[in-house]
């Protein structure tokens, strides 16, 4: 059957299943909120963050033993950093189990096949795939952060074919969370693994010991580190060459692997690896704004509340008797005096901007002025801009009374 590249999936298969839906951002939140008990105690540490495109990613990885004690902890920190839905590509044996199934597409996966991939890619979701599938996740007793990947080129193909940039990463911490104690070596054990796979498509996971002599995993630290992206368009037209395929691959390998023994490097030197230094009470630091620049540091947490629950939740920052002044040049420019006129006329341009994240560029003290510069974006995943404006505060006993906003160049 001819494949055409931008045919509906629905048209080439009937019978093919819809995608289920990326998570909302509640959801999301929602998910956040249920890790984040046990993220006090993991306290991940992610390196490279900032490194990861606005724009959708491939995302490779080391997969760890039992494949879901750090993911979720990833996938958080992501979204509650930088905004970012992870689409993960699930081996068809969770299929198998109802509910477990179920519960996994609530958090964004969908099943791991190529017209999938090519769905997502062209929603230009990120997504996320293990190229040692199962076989990372049941790994032996000997393979701890080994990359069991054989010969699979079929990621780095679709990565050649949409153009897609890839990301790759590494994860480190959970491998420590518990010692293999039988596994597909041990006699016996090997029997009843492939009887299983045979069974459910997914074959029996490790007997391990965590804490003790529990199942109970070990409090670790976990460690993240995201690579520079590598960029697929050099191979632009060569997805169906091995040659290039492989290339490529080898390429992501080498700098997973990379990213695994830094990790294992910061971990060693780390003095919080342990879960008491974790937990002792530190003494309080002030971030460096707050030492160098207490006005501007004083308008950065109002902006922060703003994004954090709207703009009423700046009032706080907010003198009763507050004024807002619009740009001349807006339209319907006027003055507004007082707290709850301010945060109403707030909300109105926000509304109308249709702006849901307010991006800091550059805060600083002017003299007896805090001046700021303030990009305003559709959402928290900061890719729609809708409006910068430069902005001029004026406190007095520790409170915002007076605003001036001007528009920017760029908005005009």
């Amino acid at each position: 059957m001819i494949r055409l590249r931008n045919t509906p999936r629905e048209l080439i298969d009937p019978d093919a299943q819809p995608l289920p839906p990326t998570p909302a951002a509640a959801q999301m939140d929602r998910l956040t909120g249920v890790f984040a008990p046990l993220a006090r105690v993991t306290a991940p540490e992610i390196v490279g963050i900032d490194r990861v495109p606005d724009r959708g990613a491939l995302f490779v990885g080391n997969h760890t033993i039992f494949g879901f004690l750090d993911l979720p902890f990833m996938m958080t920190e992501l979204w509650a950093r930088r905004g970012i839905v992870l689409r993960g590509l699930g081996e068809h044996g969770h299929y198998a189990i109802p509910v477990w199934r179920d519960l996994l597409e609530m958090c964004g996966m969908v099943r791991g096949t190529r017209d999938n991939v090519r769905a997502l890619m062209r929603q230009g979701e990120h997504i996320l795939v293990f190229p040692g599938g199962a076989g990372e996740v049941m790994k032996r007793r000997d393979q701890k952060y080994q990359l069991l990947w054989k010969e699979r080129l079929g990621f780095a193909r679709l990565a050649i074919e949409f153009g897609y940039p890839i990301v790759p990463f590494a994860a480190v911490g959970a491998e420590e969370m518990y010692d293999v104690v039988a596994d597909d070596t041990t006699l016996g054990f090997r029997q009843v693994s492939a009887l299983m796979k045979r069974l459910v498509g997914m074959p029996l996971p490790p007997l391990a010991r965590g804490l003790g002599p529990t199942l109970l995993p070990r409090p670790e630290r976990l460690y993240f580190g995201f690579g520079e992206p590598i960029d697929t368009a050099r191979f632009d037209g060569r997805a169906d060459d091995d040659a290039s395929a492989r290339a490529l691959r080898d390429e992501v390998r080498a700098a997973v692997k990379m990213g695994i023994d830094e990790l294992q490097e910061l971990r060693e030197a780390d003095p919080k690896r342990s879960l008491v230094a974790r937990l002792r009470p530190a003494a309080p630091e002030l971030p460096e704004l707050a030492q160098s620049d207490p006005d501007a540091f004083y308008v950065s947490r109002a902006l922060d509340a703003w994004n954090d629950m709207g703009p009423a939740a700046a009032a706080a920052w907010m003198s009763r008797w507050v004024q807002l002044e619009d740009p001349p040049q807006w339209p319907g420019a006027a003055t507004w005096r007082g707290r709850d006129a301010v945060i109403a006329r707030l909300e109105q341009v926000s509304a109308e901007l249709g702006a849901g994240w307010a991006e800091l560029i550059d805060v600083r003290s002017c003299g007896e002025e805090v001046a700021a510069v303030l990009e305003l974006r559709a959402d928290r995943r900061r890719r729609t801009h809708v409006g910068r404006f430069r902005l001029s505060f004026e406190l007095d006993d520790d409170q915002i009374v007076r605003i001036r906003v001007a528009m920017d160049e760029a908005t005009r």
